[in-house]
C-alpha cells in the first residue's frame, strides 16, 4: 500500500490565524479519510475484476481534478454515463473525484491515486482491452492539469507523468479525453499507434465554460452531452463537437480554443471491435 500525497492544507498556523481573525477554520480532509483512499480504490478494482470476461473489453477511469468548482466532477459523471452507453463500461468503471460537496462518494483525485488506480487496472485488464481515460480540470501551458480540493494542498499532473504511469501499468490501448485549457499539450507525450487523444483546446489556447456556477464546460456540453449520443464513432463525435464549439466561440466573440484530436493508426479498428 502506497502513501498517498493528499497533503493537508490547513496547518496549526493557519488554524491559529483563522481563530485570531474570528473566522471559521479552513476545512481539512480528515486523516482517517486519507488513510482509506487505497482501500476505496482496491474495493472498486475488486468489483471490476468480477466483470472482466475474456475477449476485448473497455474500461473507464475518470479524473476530476479541481474540487472547488463542481463543473469538473459533473463533467466526469456525464462522461462515465456516455461511455457506458457506447461501450458498456458501467461494471468496469472507476472515478477519482475532487468535489468539495462530497469527499466520500469516490476516491479523491491526486497524482498518487491515479498512479495507484492505473497500476491496479493494469493488473485486471488483458492486453487486448482498452482504457478510456477522461480527465477534466484546469490546464496550464506547461502540459499540466491542476489538482486541488478543499483541505488539500494543490498539486499538478503532467502529461509526461501520465505517459509514464500508463507505461508502467502496461496499458497499451487507450482513449484519452482531456477537457482543460491548453489540453493539446498532452498529445505529443502520449501519442502512439494504439492511442486516441481528444483535447478540448490547442496546446496554446484556453478553453471555456469552467466556473463555480457552470454545469459543464463548453467542451463537455458539445462532446459529452450533444455529440456522443448521436454519432457512430468517437472521431465523428469529436468533429461534431469541434464544429459546435467553434460556432459558439465565434458567436460569443471568444478567441477560438481549437479543439484537437490525435488518432493512432490502430486504435479505431480496435474501437470498432468493441462496438461489435
Amino acid at each position: 500500500m502506497i502513501s498517498f500525497r493528499l497533503l493537508l492544507a490547513a496547518t496549526a498556523a493557519t488554524l491559529a490565524l483563522a481563530a485570531h481573525a474570528d473566522e471559521a477554520p479552513p476545512k481539512v480532509i480528515p486523516q482517517e479519510l486519507v488513510d482509506r483512499q487505497p482501500g476505496m480504490i482496491d474495493a472498486r478494482i475488486l468489483a471490476i475484476s468480477e466483470h472482466s470476461p475474456p475477449g476485448p473489453q473497455a474500461y473507464f477511469l475518470g479524473f476530476a481534478g479541481v474540487g472547488e468548482e463542481r463543473v469538473f466532477a459533473q463533467e466526469i459523471e456525464l462522461a462515465a454515463r456516455r461511455f457506458d452507453e457506447r461501450f458498456g463500461v458501467a461494471d468496469r468503471s472507476l472515478r477519482l473525484v475532487n468535489d468539495q460537496r462530497d469527499l466520500e462518494a469516490h476516491p479523491l483525485a491526486s497524482v498518487a491515486a491515479l498512479r495507484y488506480a492505473l497500476k491496479a487496472l493494469g493488473r485486471v485488464m488483458d492486453e487486448d482491452d482498452v482504457l478510456i481515460l477522461a480527465l477534466s480540470s484546469h490546464g496550464w501551458k506547461d502540459a499540466t492539469l491542476a489538482i486541488s480540493n478543499t483541505g488539500m494542498r494543490p498539486d499538478a499532473l503532467s502529461a509526461k507523468e501520465l505517459a509514464q504511469m500508463l507505461e508502467e501499468a502496461g496499458i497499451r490501448w487507450r482513449v484519452i479525453v482531456v477537457s482543460a485549457c491548453y489540453a493539446g499539450s498532452f498529445i505529443k507525450p502520449l501519442a502512439d499507434d494504439r492511442t486516441m487523444l481528444i483535447a478540448a483546446a490547442a496546446k496554446n489556447r484556453p478553453s471555456f465554460g469552467c466556473g463555480a456556477d457552470s454545469e459543464l464546460t463548453y467542451f463537455g456540453e458539445a462532446f459529452y452531452r450533444d455529440a456522443l449520443p448521436d454519432t457512430p464513432t468517437l472521431r465523428a463525435a469529436f468533429e461534431a463537437a469541434r464544429a459546435e464549439i467553434t460556432a459558439r466561440e465565434k458567436q460569443e466573440g471568444e478567441r477560438p480554443s481549437r479543439p484537437q484530436a490525435y488518432v493512432g493508426e490502430l486504435i479505431e479498428s480496435k474501437l470498432a471491435e468493441l462496438r461489435r
